[in-house]
This record gives structure tokens, C-alpha cells and sequence, in this order.
């Protein structure tokens, strides 16, 4: 019998319209991260969820078949330095937090998210 895999949603906000939306993670292997799903979603369902109570530590990437921010269709994602997650359209440099207002220059890779599990 095969084991479930470990699942893991991140909530982050879209840099165009500051919506919130959940990223599955599903971990491929010991440490290893996949982002293969963006959905939009209320905050107080994300809230009830517990999409803001785990985190996951290791290699991040988003799949090649990732679908992209439900709202604006950014197909990347960055964390600010205030520790939140928003989506990014991948080429721009300069960045504004839509959770926090920080502008800053984008730089090194991601380490750890924050999340709830959903299995």
C-alpha cells in the first residue's frame, strides 16, 4: 500500500490585486518542495483552514505545469522579508509586499514557507 503524499498549502497574496490565494506544495522527496496548484481563496477560509500554522524547509521550486496566480496570472512567487508569500511575475527586480507595503529588490531563494497541512 502506497503512502499518501505530504501536502502543504501556502497562503499568499497576489501582487496585482492583493487577493489572497493558497499554493499546494507537495514534497517529492525528503526536503524537496513542489508548488503544482494555485487556487484563490477567502482569508477567513484560509484562516479556518490553518494555511498559516506549518511550514516546510528545504528546496522550493514550482512545477513547469504550475497554473499560475488565479487572479493576475503572475507564474512565480517570492517571500518578502516580513516572512509572506505573493506572487510575481518572474522579471521584475523591484517588488512591493502587498501584505506589508515594503518595496525592495529581489534576491536569493526561497528557504522555508509557511503553511497548513491538507491531507
Amino acid at each position: 500500500m502506497s503512502q499518501s503524499p505530504k501536502v502543504v498549502i501556502v497562503l499568499a497574496r497576489c501582487s496585482g490585486n492583493r487577493e489572497p490565494l493558497g499554493i499546494r506544495f507537495e514534497e517529492q522527496a525528503a526536503g524537496r518542495w513542489l508548488g503544482n496548484w494555485a487556487f484563490a481563496v477567502k482569508a477567513t477560509t484560509a484562516k479556518k483552514e490553518g494555511y498559516d500554522r506549518s511550514e516546510i524547509r528545504g528546496g522550493i521550486e514550482l512545477a513547469p505545469a504550475y497554473p499560475r496566480c488565479p487572479h493576475c496570472q503572475a507564474a512565480s512567487i517570492y517571500k518578502c522579508g516580513c516572512g509572506q508569500v505573493a506572487c510575481w511575475d518572474g522579471e521584475s527586480r523591484t517588488v512591493t509586499c502587498p501584505w506589508c507595503g515594503a518595496t525592495g529588490e529581489l534576491r536569493g531563494h526561497i528557504a522555508s514557507l509557511s503553511g497548513g497541512s491538507d491531507v
